[in-house]
């Protein structure tokens, strides 16, 4: 079954000695550093918005994003030895330890280079694709739905980044499918068009995810806070 959810976690390493009692957290005064596993694209979806709330209420607050080479399992999300990311399925049900933020849902579209008019299905299946796959997934998520639905496409390139995507399908006949938020700002950087993605798939949704044993840090649970005061205000887009 395709996923059409992405869940990343949330922690923070506190730089303390294991004996010593934590000092009180005081947003305007820490330089805590929290350690992060999250892809390129929800450090585009997350943080605008929370870095410009930070630089007025925690300056000084310190983040390690980290990129990890495949997707670990939900029994890796809740070992907490490492923050991870990972991909939940729409009937996966959330697991009790884990705190979860829905941070914002969208639709998927289809960028284009600026020349092309329209796009019907037939064309989309006929045409080329650019896939982003942080994990380097045998499949991407629409490759599975299409599968679901009786068709295929022709993947010509996967990636694991999106930095490059907007000028490779600005300067091929590729086409790309994503978030509309991502395609809107891309479409500010490079000459494309957007079109609908001409199959049904469910939303893309993005969850923050924190364990609850991370969550009793104080920091940890500052954050937290705060991001769910800024769910709905992404700047992403």
């Amino acid at each position: 079954m395709p996923a059409s959810w992405r869940l990343y976690r949330f922690g923070a390493e506190v730089s303390q000695p294991e004996l010593t009692p934590p000092a009180a957290f005081v947003p305007a005064a820490s330089t805590d550093c929290m350690q992060i596993a999250i892809t390129d694209f929800t450090a585009f979806c997350v943080f605008p918005t929370l870095m410009h709330h930070l630089q007025r209420e925690a300056p000084g607050l310190r983040f390690e994003l980290r990129y990890l080479p495949h997707s670990p399992a939900l029994t890796e999300l809740l070992a907490g030895e490492v923050d991870r990311p990972r991909v939940q399925y729409p009937d996966e049900p959330a697991h009790p330890d884990l705190e979860e933020i829905n941070w914002l849902r969208d639709e998927y579209v289809v960028i284009s280079q600026a020349d092309r008019t329209a796009l019907t299905l037939d064309a989309y299946l006929a045409a080329r694709h650019l896939v982003v796959t942080p994990w380097n997934e045998r499949q991407g998520v629409l490759d599975c739905e299409l599968e679901r639905q009786g068709y295929s496409r022709q993947v010509a390139m996967k990636t694991p980044s999106m930095l490059s995507a907007p000028f490779i399908i600005e300067q091929s006949d590729l086409l790309m499918a994503l978030p509309r938020r991502a395609a809107e700002t891309m479409a500010r950087a490079a000459r494309l068009t957007i079109f609908p993605l001409p199959f049904p798939v469910p939303p893309f949704d993005v969850k923050i995810y924190a364990h609850q044993r991370s969550g009793k840090r104080e920091a940890t649970r500052w954050l937290i806070s705060l991001l769910q005061t800024l769910v709905g205000q992404s700047t992403a887009s």
